[in-house]
């Protein structure tokens, strides 16, 4: 079996589709064309490195063959710095006296690597964004030129940011769900897009996917799906300089204040939910905790707002390059609430301020914006 496998990911690797080919049982069943289609998925990424660490097996009583669930790591080229690590299950049966591969897939709560999830993809590559997914080309493309607009001026604020991004457009919930490591039959979040990947010794990124909701992403009006867009953009940005992250609100509210700079849409409107709670006597009095910004747990909508107005505040009395300092300065790789503490201990030392001052200022602009 492991002679198999180590056949199957070196062919891999090197583009050698025969020997691929070879290692499956049957390229006329539907598991079998799947397989051959996520080997293109995969050669279309241009994987630098694909090995297969321990195997556990397990024999399927009810047929001739046995199930291994196997450690992978792989690499996509001049996008990850270092290895992804998933699970990867095969379905193993005797042809020809040998072992071969009659199925593949993911399996666990490891996101998936994208040739499984989307055996179809189709790649559009330009100058800064590797686009891979199942929606039609038009729209790989629109999500393309998005990146090569904004990425730009993003690596001039954040010196280790990635010049190229890999974003995945998954054409079904299931797809999605996959990519993310979600069970298949997981509700739908409501969020557009979601920025994953691992972090390395250091605490930086060393490969992230921005992942986008075929469902939540559709709704959008371009101008919308710019912002969703970039504001991942800048997670990717941030999450590759600096190690760690800081308070949850201030790394979102940044995101979306680099976002919402771009849109030719109103502030105004775009604020009009938060600004209904706080005539309604409902607004927020506590700057945005991480519970309060989970979609698993709670409606998002008014928290993200909320914070995206602290940061708007914190922009226009301390300016931009001061608060990309706060944010280095705000960095933890411990939990939520050191990375709280951190920030909290920032805000003194980068902008001689407190979260007490900054909450009594941010609420007293909410209320001048509410009218």
């Amino acid at each position: 079996m492991a002679d198999l496998l180590q056949r199957r990911a070196q062919a891999l690797v090197a583009g050698d589709e025969a020997g691929f080919a070879a290692t499956v049982a049957d390229r006329s069943t539907g598991p079998g064309e799947r397989q051959l289609a996520a080997y293109r998925a995969a050669r279309s990424l241009r994987l630098a490195r694909f090995t297969h660490g321990a195997v556990t097996t397990t024999p399927d009583p009810d047929r001739p063959s046995v199930r291994a669930e196997v450690e992978v790591r792989y690499r996509v080229d001049h996008l990850d710095t270092a290895d992804r690590t998933t699970r990867v299950a095969y379905d193993l049966v005797r042809s020809g006296g040998a072992w071969a591969v009659a199925a593949e897939g993911p399996v666990g709560t490891a996101p998936a690597p994208p040739w499984l999830a989307m055996p179809g993809l189709r790649v559009v590559r330009t100058p800064h964004a590797v686009v891979a997914g199942t929606v039609p080309e038009s729209r790989l493309e629109e999500h393309a030129a998005v990146v090569d607009r904004a990425l730009p001026a993003l690596v001039t604020g954040w010196d280790r940011a990635p010049r190229t991004v890999l974003v995945l457009a998954p054409g079904t919930p299931t797809e999605a769900h996959t990519l993310l490591g979600r069970p298949a039959g997981a509700g739908h979040s409501g969020v557009a897009a979601t920025t994953e990947g691992p972090t390395g010794p250091d605490g930086r990124a060393t490969g992230d996917r921005i992942v986008l909701d075929p469902t939540a992403y559709a709704r959008l009006t371009p101008a919308g799906r710019d912002v969703v867009l970039t504001h991942e953009l800048v997670h990717v940005a941030v999450r590759g300089s600096v190690p760690g992250g800081a308070a949850l609100w201030l790394a979102e509210g940044y995101a979306d204040h680099v976002g919402y700079t771009r849109s030719d849409v109103p502030p105004g409107r775009l604020l009009e939910p938060l600004l209904e709670e706080v005539r309604a006597g409902r607004g927020p009095v506590q700057l945005p905790t991480a519970g309060e910004l989970d979609p698993s747990t709670s409606d998002i909508e008014v928290p993200y707002l909320a914070a995206w107005q602290a940061v708007e505040l914190l922009v226009q009395r301390h300016g931009e390059d001061a608060v990309r300092r706060l944010i280095v300065a705000s960095s933890s790789t411990g939990t939520d609430a050191q990375a709280e503490a951190a920030t909290d201990r920032a805000l003194g030392s980068e902008l001689r301020t407190t979260r007490a001052d900054l909450t009594r200022d941010w609420r007293a602009r909410l209320e001048d914006l509410a009218g």
